[in-house]
């Protein structure tokens, strides 16, 4: 990685026209209406997907500040070129120094009276120096602010996302054929993201989870050196990221004669995703689609062995905005995607993941996956 440039001029003229889209323009005008709520002037974003969800950037250590007519985002010189097309949107800071004088600096200048920060992301050490140098009365901390706005998804997050969940099928397929024991999940997980990246992905959107034989009772299991081996499982949990949107999902295969545990708990598990799945539709209490799918596995000979929440919301973040779970208190709106991924975990013996990403809809649901799920496609 380049280091960042040390020259630079102070900051950017504007330009007369706006280079941002019109979905751009929509989240910020919807971001200035949120700031009016909690009584700020301006939002200073140092959370790099926020700034991406605004602004069509996506380099590292920059900060955006949205004002309530303006723009102005912070950067260096290694993204000088990337951003020179937005020059007609917003003030472009090039900083030469640390980012807290930058910033700081820049917050003086513009004189608002008050200013959110998004406390989940910003340091301590520049909290503090931000206090230090404006003066604590003026600094808001906030959490959530963007995640809401970020929740919900816009037609042409969605169609990223569907993008995003082509790709990683794709991808599977082409890798189903080369599937065969004696294979590392070292070497899977590899073999997957290469394949991804060949139709066209920005890379995983996680790293992949290649679990062989018992290591799938660890729903996050790391890819090593275990071998695929006949008679034997192999839990595959992927996800594609393009222009940076993430898909998410899981399928289990076994090579040849399933463990007789297993094959019951697959079953199961695939009742649980559908009755999950059944119950996803606008209006439903999160808690209540965790429930459908929880009373399955509950009801059966694996009562206690599906050990974590039932989803999650994806978006720029694999892991986003509203959870399926027992503690969740969200309802489900039009525009949520979401996981449904139930699982029964048996240490020494193997697990069963399955996932697919859910598009709820004004009337109910749509399935973004495609894959198979059956137990006859399952078994190579």
């Amino acid at each position: 990685m380049a280091p960042a440039t040390t020259k630079a001029p102070a900051a950017s003229k504007r330009r007369s026209s706006s280079p941002l889209s019109e979905v751009h323009r929509a989240r910020i005008h919807a971001l200035r209406k949120k700031l009016k709520e909690v009584q700020c002037d301006a939002l200073v974003v140092t959370n790099e997907k926020d700034i991406r969800y605004f602004i069509p950037f996506s380099g590292e250590a920059s900060t955006l500040i949205i004002l309530p007519k303006s723009l102005t985002l912070i950067s260096d010189t290694r993204f000088e070129e990337e951003l020179d097309p937005l020059r007609g949107a917003l003030t472009i800071v090039m900083r030469s120094g640390a980012m807290l004088d930058a910033l700081s600096g820049a917050l003086s200048d513009l004189g608002q009276q008050t200013y959110a920060l998004q406390a989940d992301s910003m340091t301590a050490t520049m909290r503090a120096g931000l206090a230090k140098r404006l003066g604590a009365k003026r600094l808001k901390d906030t959490t959530g602010i963007v995640a809401s706005l970020r929740r919900i998804k816009d037609a042409s997050e969605v169609r990223l996302i569907r993008k995003a969940a082509s790709i990683q099928q794709q991808a599977m397929e082409a890798l189903i054929p080369q599937l065969e024991p004696g294979l590392t999940e070292f070497e899977v997980a590899a073999m997957l993201e290469f394949e991804m990246r060949r139709r066209g992905a920005d890379g995983p959107s996680f790293e992949t989870i290649a679990a062989a034989r018992a290591n799938g009772s660890k729903p996050h299991a790391r890819p090593g050196k275990t071998k695929l081996a006949p008679n034997q499982p192999l839990l595959i949990d992927w996800g594609a990221r393009f222009e940076g949107y993430c898909s998410d999902m899981t399928r289990v295969f076994c090579f040849g004669k399933w463990p007789r545990a297993l094959k019951d708990a697959y079953q199961i598990t695939l009742d649980a995703f559908n009755a999950g799945v059944a119950a996803v539709k606008p209006g439903a209490r999160c808690v209540d689609v965790d429930a459908a799918a929880r009373a399955i596995i509950e009801n059966s000979r694996f009562p206690d062995r599906f050990v974590h929440s039932l989803g999650h919301g994806i978006g720029l973040d694999v892991h986003e905005l509203p959870r399926l779970s027992k503690q969740s208190d969200e309802t489900l709106m039009p525009g949520d995607v979401v996981t449904v991924e139930p699982g029964i975990y048996l240490p020494g013996v193997g697990g069963i993941r399955l996932e697919d990403d859910i598009l709820v809809t004004p009337s109910g649901r749509r399935n973004l996956c495609g894959l198979p799920k059956d137990l006859e496609w399952a078994t190579l």
